[in-house]
């Protein structure tokens, strides 16, 4: 996710967009081109990654002088204030680094927000549109976004309010009523498998990373970098072992934080999504009219998944790690156990 500094600058930002992304900005600039672009826009992103260069192309595309190009020019006065960071009417609001906790916020705060409004009503440097972003819109305090409803209510002219989200669900209704909502969607399987081709992964590689990335072609290649297969058969065989009780959860729990917090909740969420699939008769072909005993396990194992996905966002609760994979893995155990 974006980290702001003090001045609310963000460093070192690409501008960059993915193919499946390109029918969005066309639409996006055409509506710019015909006066009919809306005052306020949710705008729902699948995956995890960073989108700051995807946020600063749409931006520089709708910021353009040279209208008749559906992509930046990179050469006009609007882009190359953009490419420095330093176009007095953009501004992007996200997580701030905190100086004296040396760590970044968890939240957006409510002054942050104050500033953006702020910043909306103020006049104009150019002739030209003014674009304040937040991302990412899901971090946003209950404060700030009810300090925002009224921006969004009472539109200044010739400024677009961009919230872009992960999780747009998380983004309180009264907010998201106000916007027009927008989603990029992960691309087919079929271009996806030919992007990670195209990025020199190998065919026989690219249906089982994209499979494993949850059809995120992205992070996929992300995956395929560290070499996530390995990884994820090195899980399977100590999980194994716990389950036979030849390692007890606190080694397992061990030797998982050694890897990556991100890659140990998706390891964790795998077992548990395979483990749903099965005491739900889904898994390798079985017949979907299980025993009651199982429908119970499968719904006690599903419940687990949304509770793990909950416990294991360390950075956002500040629960210890190792209890809250200890608590998550022997739950795993005690339903798979109890249900042999």
């Amino acid at each position: 996710m974006p980290v702001n500094t003090k001045n609310d600058s963000v460093v070192s930002v690409k501008p960059v967009f993915l193919p499946w992304q390109k029918p969005f900005l066309e639409q996006l600039k055409s509506l710019h081109q015909r006066k009919r672009l809306p005052h306020a826009i949710l705008l729902s992103l699948p995956g995890e990654e960073d989108n700051t260069g995807f946020i600063w192309y749409l931006s520089m595309l709708l910021l353009c002088r040279h209208d008749e190009n559906s992509r930046p020019c990179g050469e006009c006065s609007s882009c190359q204030l953009m490419l420095a960071n330093t176009y007095p009417d953009f501004k992007l609001v996200g997580l701030e680094y905190d100086e004296k906790n040396k760590k970044v916020n968890k939240n957006i705060k409510i002054e942050q927000i104050r500033e953006l409004i702020h910043e909306v009503h103020l006049t104009r440097n150019y002739d030209n549109l003014k674009i304040v972003v937040i991302y990412p819109a899901e971090k946003m305090s209950i404060a700030g976004a009810n300090s925002l409803l009224k921006t969004i209510e009472e539109p200044a002219a010739h400024v677009l309010v961009l919230l872009v989200t992960h999780h747009s669900g998380r983004i309180p209704v009264t907010i998201r009523s106000r916007c027009q909502q927008w989603d990029i969607n992960f691309p087919a399987q079929v271009e996806a498998l030919d992007w990670l081709q195209k990025q020199g992964m190998q065919s026989d590689e690219s249906g089982r990373y994209l499979e494993l990335a949850e059809g995120d072609p992205v992070l996929a290649l992300q995956l395929q970098e560290i070499n996530f297969v390995d990884q994820v058969g090195q899980f399977k065989q100590l999980f194994a072992q716990y389950l036979q009780n030849q390692i007890d959860v606190t080694n397992l729990v061990q030797l998982l934080k050694s890897t990556d917090i991100a890659l140990t909740r998706r390891l964790v969420s795998m077992v548990i999504k395979a483990y749903c699939f099965q005491f739900s008769g889904l898994l390798d072909g079985v017949n979907a009219n299980t025993t009651p005993g199982n429908k119970v396990a499968a719904q006690a194992m599903t419940g687990l998944l949304t509770q793990a996905e909950r416990q294991l966002m360390i950075e956002d609760n500040n629960l210890d790690l190792q209890l809250q994979l200890e608590d998550v893995l022997i739950s795993v155990k005690q339903i798979i156990i109890s249900n042999r």
